[in-house]
């Protein structure tokens, strides 16, 4: 009988009849509760055998696989065909002290607890690809159908222990929060970046799937809060990075270069050893070159209208020579049009003709500018070239009105 006595804090149970093989009560012992969903007596009840059903609690009548009987309401009890009907059907087969089933208590308060992903969720992002997530959280259940929780665990699944359910719980919730991503990726194109602002509407469906996941096994999620999204260190560095060169408004290389001179700097103002002085020296000023190049050519590409794309490297148009500030670009008119161009200019820019090179000399009768090979002024149809003496046929210089070899009047 010393298993059974007034109060056995090794099994929580507790008995108020000693020495009486006939009449036994039993209870749960209030100190054992805690956060345990239910307890099972570590002993079969017999017949006419008392059990302490309090006012928190819900004391379960369990026998051959199945919950055949629920106490409700704070009493003690006798297991008799009067508080258990279904015993009479085996009532008329069982003489003495017999054996008939066994016995559960569980507890009707809400519970609260802790919940987190064992093994990180593979979530597959536009922008990182495959990230491995870890994610946590808080919830809050209790026990709506007593009769249903003993048959679905004890009775189907061979769970005895709180524990057990409560892991139980605890996986359904992962499977669940998995499968709810999943939807909110395919469905809103969600992405790692967008969770934060996705947390309530994730909380809101899973407690909605959970309540109907959980309701046939006689559980109702109260409260499902808290989450929290762990992303692996490199994927949380790298959005830092991206967040950092978008405020700077510098590509990766340049946002490199400027923390390889910052660690320089670090490195030269904590003192090191001579050699390391001068690798360092050596490293700044490669790393200086570098950066004011990239910096140059950043500056070239806004100058043209055209930031340098990602590398530093420029397109071909920003890689010509560029004219010196301040001087004079040689130009041409377009024969047609009269649109300016710059020299070497093939096709005027405004209408499309062929751009005429530039002139090499003047009309000696009216002074226009004339094309290289021009027979005729192109303004007043004079001859181009030196006049001839009619008389003598030498070549006299535009102008002259004598001939200075014969002296024929011009």
């Amino acid at each position: 009988m010393a298993l059974f006595s007034k109060v056995n804090k090794k099994i929580g149970s507790g008995s108020d009849i000693e020495g009486a093989d006939s009449r036994k009560g039993f209870y749960w012992v209030e100190d054992q509760k805690g956060d345990n969903v239910m307890w099972r007596l570590p002993r079969n009840v017999m017949w006419n055998d008392n059990v302490l059903v309090r006012e928190d609690e819900y004391g379960i009548f369990f026998r051959d696989g199945k919950a055949l009987a629920v106490f409700d309401r704070p009493d003690r009890y006798a297991l008799t065909t009067q508080n258990i009907p279904v015993l009479k059907d085996i009532a008329g087969t069982v003489l003495g002290n017999v054996q008939i089933g066994e016995f559960f208590w569980v507890q009707k308060r809400e519970f609260r607890d802790k919940f987190g992903t064992s093994q990180p969720l593979a979530f597959r992002d536009v922008d990182f690809g495959v990230v491995q997530l870890r994610i946590f959280g808080q919830f809050s259940y209790k026990v709506t159908e007593p009769l249903q929780l003993i048959t679905e665990f004890v009775g189907t699944k061979g769970l005895t222990k709180s524990e057990e359910i409560v892991e139980w719980l605890k996986g359904q919730i992962v499977a669940v929060l998995n499968d709810t991503l999943g939807e909110l990726k395919a469905k809103k194109q969600m992405g790692v970046l967008d969770m934060p602002a996705y947390l309530q509407e994730i909380e809101q469906l899973c407690l909605a799937k959970l309540t109907r996941e959980t309701e046939v096994y006689g559980l109702k999620i109260m409260k499902f809060a808290g989450l929290n999204i762990n992303m692996p260190e490199e994927v949380q560095e790298a959005i830092n990075k991206r967040g950092a060169m978008s405020a700077l408004g510098v590509n990766y290389i340049q946002y490199q270069s400027g923390k390889a001179i910052e660690g320089i700097g670090t490195g030269a103002a904590q003192g090191g050893g001579e050699g390391s002085g001068f690798a360092m020296m050596g490293a700044g000023m490669g790393a200086g070159v570098g950066m004011g190049n990239m910096m140059a050519q950043g500056m070239a590409g806004m100058a043209a209208g055209q930031p340098a794309p990602f590398g530093g490297q420029q397109s071909p148009a920003a890689q010509q020579p560029q004219t010196p500030a301040g001087a004079a670009v040689p130009q041409i008119n377009c024969a047609k049009c009269g649109t300016a161009a710059p020299v070497g200019t093939k096709f005027c820019p405004e209408c499309g003709a062929p751009m005429a090179p530039p002139a090499t000399g003047r009309c000696a009768n009216c002074g226009a500018a004339l094309l290289p090979g021009a027979k005729f002024c192109p303004e007043c149809g004079t001859k181009v070239g030196s006049p001839k003496c009619p008389a003598c046929g030498i070549d006299v210089p535009a102008g002259t009105k004598f001939c200075p070899e014969c002296g024929q009047k011009l």
